[in-house]
């Protein structure tokens, strides 16, 4: 953890050297997150986890100041609930391997590292306000992973052989910068994140097969920040 604050805190300063061009900030968003599978008849969301972020982003002019590159660095707390119909013949914990029956209910704990970047319009500033609306990719690596299960008395076990070490996701989002005087502003925005990469790895038992199945990851963050 002193190891990605210090980083933050490298990215805060490098953007900020640069004002003419680059403006950096950092950032808190709580928010909400849920897990969607590709077979809803086989797995089904179980449930909205709270979800939290922080991290740094930073801004570079691009057209006039209207278009921006956004990009940043994100520590991620989220996850999800999942209800497996068929049993799961082999999940694997850290030092442990388990078997399941129907009706399995996983927590997913998880924490990731992003790199969210993307374009970013905005308006001219009206009165000390300036609106924007974004959009981009954002490619997410593994950093810790756990799980509760309601069977086997798994409880804040690591499951890191049953996420994947990468998923990637785009976002889109939309708030308003208050100018607080001379460079700063405080920033208010929603922002919506969508998986279109399989995050699990777990492996249910059908008709004779083992199958995993493809489970995405979203969330949505309402985000506040200071940019320098």
């Amino acid at each position: 953890m002193k190891k990605i604050v210090v980083l933050l805190a490298v990215i805060v300063f490098s953007t900020t050297t640069f004002a003419q061009k680059f403006t950096g900030g950092v950032f808190v968003a709580p928010g909400l997150s849920w897990m969607k599978p590709d077979l809803t008849k086989r797995i089904e969301n179980d449930g909205v986890k709270l979800a939290f972020n922080f991290g740094a982003m930073g801004d570079m002019n691009l057209i006039g100041g209207n278009f921006k590159l956004t990009f940043g660095l994100l520590v991620n707390k989220f996850g999800g609930k999942l209800r497996y119909s068929d049993s799961i013949p082999s999940f694997r914990t850290l030092d442990s391997t388990y078997s399941f029956t129907k009706g399995a209910i996983v927590d997913y704990k998880l924490t990731y590292l992003s790199f969210p970047i993307g374009l970013k319009g905005c308006t001219n500033e009206i009165g000390y306000m300036t609106y924007f609306m974004k959009a981009g990719i954002n490619p997410f690596i593994r950093w810790k992973a756990k799980a509760d299960v309601t069977q086997g008395n798994i409880s804040d076990e690591p499951i890191s052989d049953e996420t994947r070490p990468l998923f990637l996701g785009y976002y889109l989002g939309g708030g308003f910068e208050y100018n607080l005087g001379g460079s700063t502003a405080l920033v208010v925005e929603v922002v919506f994140n969508n998986g279109f990469s399989d995050v699990t790895k777990t492996r249910r038992y059908e008709s004779g097969l083992k199958n995993t199945d493809k489970v995405i990851l979203n969330h949505l963050d309402f985000r506040v920040g200071v940019m320098f």
